[in-house]
């Protein structure tokens, strides 16, 4: 079905739409919890410590499920595992939405992020299989729209039920989507056979679970707790070795869970630095730009997050743009004026103030949202392109993996320098050094966006295998 002379728009069209619902179904889970956490706080009567537990289960979940995406989709069919992980995690869902107490409410979430963990890998590897390479950059931004629908959808969605209604709804409006989901996919997701021979790495499957999640979690504790915290220096510290001894172990297996040696591929490797400097800047932006808006300028939750929207919609004309170049001129094209907006929307920023018009602040948001669009799923594309088809389920495990590190570590890294920037920033006035401190770390981030942009000028043209 991946050659271009049996494009058939008409099949892998709902093919990938169904793709997008499932992983769709799946982000919204990681965006919509942090305006409803307040209320599960206060229902279950726990304090915040307690709560974010909810948070964190969920993504070190998700980070223990998805080294063994690619092994279950080749050993019992993508389909079949896409199927099942929805319709566990519509029904984790329900259970969530009925906890009784805070733990069984963690106990569903870890559910949800075990059974959901699985939706992207294979999603994104069925969408390499449909769609023939000279029409991935179009249909694959697609894909893309679950990834900027989330973090503006989600917030607001949520503010929305538990205002209206309880916390409880934000995890039953999964079933219906989730309903609609495996409909989809029984209708229009075409079948793939599964491989009864292939066999499980068991010294990658110990150690994943004691790299990923233990790294992430250390990180999240650094965060909260700061990085002189024992527990933080021990969880980051053991999670690094681990993930030392798994990379050890993978490159030596002749069928590893993630297939690392992707990265002896330079067009691979390139593009997953691509990848790893713009979301950097996508979740620095994602943190910083509402933080300011609310910190510095003074404005609502609410009107912060309808100022946000112009960005999701940019973003998305950005990506279907993007996609067209990539196809037509190869990624260079797309993604190097991608990085010349994002400069100038950070060039903005690091001089935005307090006074500045509602122009100019949209002007900054929308740029930044086009820039985004045109780099993000374009050097997705480059990277996963010039992966031998044979090796693409081992793959997209890895590149998921390793975001779930790269935005933790963003998040941890950039949180630190804002709070460290504002404390430097003596005898001003406290409004003054928190705009310097945003000013700088938007420096930092046009920064990246400088590196990406001369890491781009030597890609090829177009991957290839």
């Amino acid at each position: 079905m991946n050659n271009t002379n049996d494009f058939n728009l008409k099949k892998v069209l709902p093919a990938v739409l169904t793709i997008a619902i499932g992983m769709l179904l799946v982000m919204m889970d990681t965006t919509i919890m942090n305006v409803t956490l307040p209320h599960i706080q206060s229902a279950f009567h726990q304090n915040l410590s307690n709560s974010q537990w909810v948070i964190t289960a969920y993504t070190l979940a998700m980070a223990t499920v998805i080294p063994f995406a690619g092994f279950l989709g080749d050993r019992f069919s993508d389909k079949k595992v896409f199927a099942l992980a929805i319709i566990f995690f519509t029904i984790a869902s329900f259970l969530a939405a009925n906890a009784h107490s805070m733990q069984s409410l963690i106990i569903w979430r870890i559910a949800q992020g075990l059974t959901g963990g699985v939706v992207a890998p294979i999603g994104i590897g069925m969408s390499f299989k449909i769609i023939p390479m000279e029409k991935r950059g179009s249909m694959m931004g697609l894909l893309g729209l679950p990834m900027l629908l989330a973090p503006t959808i989600g917030p607001a969605l949520s503010g929305f039920l538990v205002k209206h209604f309880n916390w409880s709804t934000v995890f039953l409006i999964n079933l219906p989507v989730g309903v609609l989901a495996l409909i989809f996919v029984l209708l229009f997701l075409p079948n793939f056979p599964a491989n009864k021979a292939s066999k499980i790495d068991l010294k990658g499957a110990l150690l994943s679970p004691f790299a990923f999640p233990i790294l992430i979690y250390g990180v999240h504790v650094g965060t909260d707790k700061g990085w002189s915290n024992p527990t933080a220096l021990s969880f980051v510290g053991l999670g690094i070795i681990m993930l030392l001894l798994f990379i050890i172990v993978e490159l030596r297996v002749e069928n590893p869970l993630l297939h690392l040696r992707a990265f002896v591929i330079p067009e691979f490797t390139k593009g997953i630095s691509l990848m790893w400097l713009n979301q950097i800047v996508v979740f620095g932006a994602m943190l910083l730009v509402p933080l300011y808006l609310q910190n510095v300028v003074g404005l609502s939750s609410k009107n912060t997050g309808l100022i946000m929207v112009p960005q999701a919609i940019a973003s998305f004309l950005g990506m279907t743009i993007g996609g067209r170049i990539f196809d037509k001129f190869g990624t260079k094209a797309a993604v190097l004026p991608g990085f010349t907006l994002g400069a100038i929307s950070l060039s903005l920023f690091s001089q935005i103030k307090p006074s500045s018009s509602l122009a100019f602040t949209l002007c900054a948001i929308i740029l930044l949202g086009l820039s985004q669009g045109l780099v993000n799923m374009q050097v997705n594309n480059h990277a996963l392109q010039s992966v031998p088809m044979k090796n693409i389920s081992r793959v997209t495990p890895l590149t998921n993996e390793m975001m779930q590190v790269v935005n933790s570590f963003a998040i941890a890294f950039l949180t630190a320098f804002l709070s460290g920037q504002i404390k430097k920033q003596t005898g001003l006035s406290p409004l003054q050094a928190n705009l310097t401190a945003f000013h700088h770390t938007f420096w930092l981030l046009l920064l990246f966006v400088i590196v990406g942009f001369i890491l781009t000028l030597f890609l090829r043209k177009k991957a290839k295998a």
